[in-house]
């Protein structure tokens, strides 16, 4: 059984991947990202390795910056319902299959 040390670490582990991944999907920098919270680059980089604890509020800013949805980082959270709008672009007189999948 993992320690409380080394649950932490996966956490924070976890929660870095969630981080990386989101900040490259928005397209922002580490240096923007440790900007939002007034903190070191080296120290935004050591929380996107899992290296360095992240407070909630610090947390909660980078979810509201970089739009990661709830679900994503605490388990039993559900996604809320959200309108998706999809742009398809088609030939005049082309034939459209559009399939849409909901999970819930």
């Amino acid at each position: 059984m993992p320690t409380v040390v080394e649950r932490l670490q996966r956490r924070n582990q976890e929660i870095g991947t969630v981080l990386v991944q989101a900040r490259k999907l928005q397209h922002r920098s580490v240096t923007e990202c440790a900007e939002r919270l007034a903190t070191s680059r080296r120290r935004y980089s050591a929380i996107e390795r899992g290296e360095a604890a992240v407070s909630v509020a610090e947390l909660e800013l980078l979810m509201d910056y970089l739009e990661i949805p709830a679900h994503m980082l605490w388990k039993g959270a559900h996604p809320r319902a959200e309108v998706q709008h999809v742009v398809v672009q088609a030939a005049p007189g082309k034939t459209v299959q559009v399939v849409v999948e909901v999970q819930g």
